[in-house]
């Protein structure tokens, strides 16, 4: 699997949830759109039910962008 598929679920996903629908820059971090915990929990639980794999939300505070959390996530879904 490539991460695409991740990385536009992630644009989607912070668009809709931290970015009030606007365009989102997948070189950008979520913690720029203001991801919370909450929202984080929201995040790797909708992952998990699409894509199979368990996130740590803690992840999504890190210094990761988008794109390089999607490359994460492909790892994840590998390791399966």
């Amino acid at each position: 699997m490539d991460a695409q598929p991740i990385e536009d679920f992630l644009i989607a996903w912070t668009s809709l949830h931290l970015n009030k629908g606007l365009p989102v820059d997948p070189a950008s971090t979520l913690s720029t759109y203001g991801i919370d915990s909450i929202r984080a929990i929201l995040l790797a639980e909708d992952t998990q039910n699409l894509f199979g794999f368990e996130w740590p939300p803690s992840l999504f505070f890190d210094d990761l962008t988008i794109a390089q959390l999607a490359a994460e996530g492909r790892r994840l879904v590998e390791e399966k």
